[in-house]
């Protein structure tokens, strides 16, 4: 079996492999390396390296429904093309009975997670919510809740008069279960102004985040990669999310379960209307699921998110440093309307073929990652 620093061509990584081989923690500059080196196999043996240690060959999946209860959206976020303001007539917020009779039909059979994230709609207040989960969870009770970005947690939190702890309070004791994990973009706040304008600065996203593992609701985070930053803004937002990590974990708190890289769509929204911006391309999604592997090494894992990137380049993540490729996700919305090209959902057995073929053990499993069946 050839030896990592073998499959090395880059002489520059051999002290990072170095460092990876005796489990030390890499550092900005690493990082910063990670990105600049053509070596990117090298890279993906160094990452690979380190999913092998922490998973062996299983690769996770869930069978899950994503859902936006509403698309209106004070804030200007300019990737996004799924926002609309009042009175645009693609407007729409759902009532709990209408969510109820989406999941009732026949393709939604077997769902375990709901995953709901939406716009900032000023109409919404803490007792929609409360009303919301409490009906979906007395018809299906053993449907998980995935609900909230970090700031959108904040906003309606806000609006509702409510600190987050109370906010929080209240929609778990409705059926709130977990967190998603998105609305982070980029932490850098420079390039947050310029990207999303109106949404709540870096550090407002953190402290939520801190208050929800605090409270026992665990969650993921991601990056939004692919647009206007650079590489030295993708390590520092990576070493944030680290941090925090290492805070919830020393405190005893619940963490973040996962990380999610999440690739810039760039068809109709303002962002790639004012910026020549192209389409990710596939060394540049790979290389962002192996740094991520590499450089966060306190979160237990990280997904090649089949939405963004394709079935088939996450199915070649699994051997980049990704040991999960998220889930079924029936009916995605938000990056199919910003030009994402993959299906909108993928059956079970197809995600099972996906993993099977690259060489790996799919595992079902459920969002605190207990695994209910080896396929």
């Amino acid at each position: 079996m050839l030896s990592l620093q073998s499959r090395i061509r880059d002489p520059r990584l051999l002290p990072l492999a170095d460092k990876v081989l005796r489990g030390e923690r890499l550092t900005f500059e690493d990082g910063l390396l990670l990105y600049e080196t053509p070596d990117l196999n090298g890279v993906g043996a160094m990452a690979h390296y380190v999913r092998l240690q922490k998973h062996g060959r299983a690769a996770y999946y869930v069978v899950s429904r994503r859902l936006s209860y509403t698309n209106v959206c004070y804030t200007h976020c300019q990737f996004c093309a799924f926002q609309a303001k009042p009175g645009d007539p693609r407007a729409y917020s759902l009532s709990a009975e209408e969510i109820i009779r989406e999941l009732e039909k026949p393709e939604n059979s077997g769902v375990r997670e709901l995953h709901m994230t939406s716009g900032h709609n000023p109409k919404l207040k803490v007792d929609y919510f409360v009303d919301l989960f409490t009906k979906i969870k007395a018809r299906f009770p053993s449907i998980h809740l995935k609900v909230f970005t970090m700031i959108e947690m904040d906003y309606y939190a806000r609006i509702s008069g409510l600190s987050t702890d109370a906010f929080l309070d209240r929609c778990m004791a409705a059926g709130l279960e977990s967190c998603p994990g998105g609305g982070a973009e980029i932490f850098d706040e420079e390039l947050r102004e310029k990207i999303c304008i109106g949404k709540k600065d870096a550090q407002v996203w953190l402290d939520t985040a801190a208050i929800c593992h605090r409270k026992g609701l665990p969650t993921n985070c991601t990056m939004l990669y692919g647009h206007i930053e650079e590489p030295k803004h993708r390590v520092d937002h990576l070493l944030r999310l680290r941090k925090l990590q290492d805070e919830s974990l020393a405190a005893g708190y619940t963490s973040f379960l996962a990380y999610i890289p999440l690739a810039y769509q760039n068809e109709d929204n303002e962002l790639s209307a004012t910026h020549v911006i192209h389409e990710t391309t596939g060394t540049q999604d790979l290389r962002e699921i192996a740094v991520a592997r590499l450089l966060l090494d306190n979160v237990p894992h990280i997904k090649a998110y089949w939405v963004m990137i394709s079935p088939g380049l996450a199915q070649a993540g699994l051997s980049y440093g990704a040991d999960d490729l998220d889930g079924t996700v029936i009916a995605e919305e938000i990056a199919h309307l910003a030009g994402a090209k993959s299906p909108q959902g993928l059956p079970q057995g197809e995600l099972v073929r996906l993993i099977q073929e690259a060489g790996f053990e799919p595992l079902e499993r459920d969002n605190l990652y207990n695994v209910y069946a080896a396929v």
